[in-house]
């Protein structure tokens, strides 16, 4: 049988990139063959964010993108745009098939029914009726990546006054721990030396099983298994650092020691306005806490500005907060009104001006932290997770555990996927500089 191709293009989050991998594995199974988006291809899949704004408009231009490409081929936009904005996407002609959050794991199955850009395929489920999480099988990371992705949870029951994930993904759900456990294995067998456990709630793993159980729990049954070198954790909340998952994380080399924890906002108006549920000071002590316990660990954080309502006193509280805290890289991001959610009829709206301006200020404030916190490590010798050929020819690109990028020469034959030992020698812009790894 003559293999058809298929390429996909993956916008949005870390769980986007493992579903990816999914629907990537299925549609292999069929017989379809995966090229690069920017060619010919019989199958285009776009794997939609609806994040923000900018995320639904870079869904829309890919579909026209692959329209251009091959006008007679199938066109797949699924994902969490196409769960929350179908009508907008059939009306707009602008894809052969639409899937939901739910059907898109069945994407092998849901083109081979007949559609077309005035008629296209339309299966989205409502959230409500997503059965629990099982296990969705993938042997590799599709997507070309060295570090492997693995979904324990998804959905959220946190309802955030500006964030439309709970309408595109449901309640929250976890994989249970011997699901983990078996997805953990495979990947170990195929050689991946690091595994990324993301979620959508990351922090609420564990709470919808029978008995419930939590994140410091499955830490340690991950523990107890043939582990990879490295397990690092995606986002986690604030207040769902516990006392054991802070305790079973100091007690252990495996888990990479970069922490990501969502801020949003350093003023306690515009974070109960936003329906987050912590305080600027219960945050500060949680990175204070984590530094002390980590001393050399990435503490990252997002940081959204021009929420309605941030006068420029609550912003000033906001940048204030991040200049003195010890983190050591922020993603800034400027507020984005979504259909449906609260805070897209909410007054007080900041002009575009004034929030690009605040969100330079936060970003130079990151760029700073993180070129601090790179130097420390100048003149040592570093573990890195090599990824990829960096732009310079003869070297590569890789990352330490605690999230710094650094560029070497390959030196002795080096494949993407190897963890070496390099001596930094310089900071550049972005990335450490290193020797090339002992041998060359």
């Amino acid at each position: 049988m003559t293999s058809k191709k298929v390429a996909v293009e993956t916008l949005g989050c870390k769980v986007n990139q493992y579903e990816s991998s999914v629907m990537m594995e299925s549609l292999m199974q069929a017989n379809w063959q995966p090229v690069s988006f920017k060619g010919a291809a019989d199958l285009y899949v776009v794997h939609s964010c609806a994040v923000t704004s900018s995320a639904a408009f870079q869904t829309r231009q890919l579909l026209r993108r692959a329209r251009r490409l091959n006008p007679g081929a199938l066109i797949a936009v699924v994902g969490c745009d196409a769960q929350l904005d179908h009508d907008r996407l059939a009306a707009g002609e602008l894809a052969t098939h639409i899937l939901g959050t739910a059907e898109k794991f069945d994407i092998a199955r849901w083109i081979e029914v007949p559609a077309s850009f005035a008629a296209p395929c339309r299966a989205v489920k409502g959230v409500n009726d997503i059965p629990r999480l099982s296990a969705q099988a993938v042997s590799c990371m599709h997507t070309g990546r060295t570090r492997a992705y693995l979904k324990v949870q998804d959905g959220c029951n946190a309802y955030c006054s500006y964030c439309v994930v709970p309408y595109t993904r449901g309640r929250s759900r976890s994989l249970p721990a011997d699901e983990v456990l078996s997805r953990l294995r495979r990947f170990v067998e195929v050689g991946y030396r690091e595994v990324i456990l993301t979620g959508i709630h990351l922090g609420q793993w564990g709470k919808d099983l029978t008995p419930t159980r939590d994140l410091a729990g499955l830490l340690d049954r991950i523990g107890d298994s043939d582990s990879p070198p490295r397990v690092r954790l995606s986002s986690l909340e604030p207040l769902e650092w516990s006392a054991g998952l802070l305790r079973r994380i100091s007690t252990v080399p495996w888990i990479c020691p970069h922490f990501h924890i969502p801020l949003q906002s350093g003023d306690d108006d515009v974070l109960a306005a936003m329906h987050r549920p912590y305080t600027a000071l219960q945050y500060a002590n949680l990175i204070r806490e984590l530094r002390m316990l980590f001393p050399e660990a990435a503490l990252g954080a997002d940081v959204m500005v021009g929420f309605p309502g941030e006068t420029q006193r609550r912003f000033l509280n906001t940048l204030h907060l991040v200049e003195e805290l010890p983190l050591t890289y922020l993603h800034v991001f400027p507020f984005s009104p979504r259909p449906g959610t609260p805070a897209a009829d909410m007054p007080g709206r900041i002009p575009g001006d004034e929030t690009k301006k605040r969100a330079r200020l936060l970003q130079d404030i990151g760029t700073r932290k993180r070129r601090q916190f790179s130097e420390r490590f100048l003149g040592r010798s570093v573990e890195v997770l090599v990824e990829s050929a960096a732009p310079r020819a003869g070297w590569l690109r890789g990352t330490t555990a605690n999230y710094l990028q650094v560029l070497f020469p390959a030196g002795p034959p080096v494949l993407p996927g190897s963890i070496v030992r390099v001596q930094v020698v310089r900071s550049g812009d972005r990335e450490l500089i290193a020797a090339a790894p002992a041998g060359g």
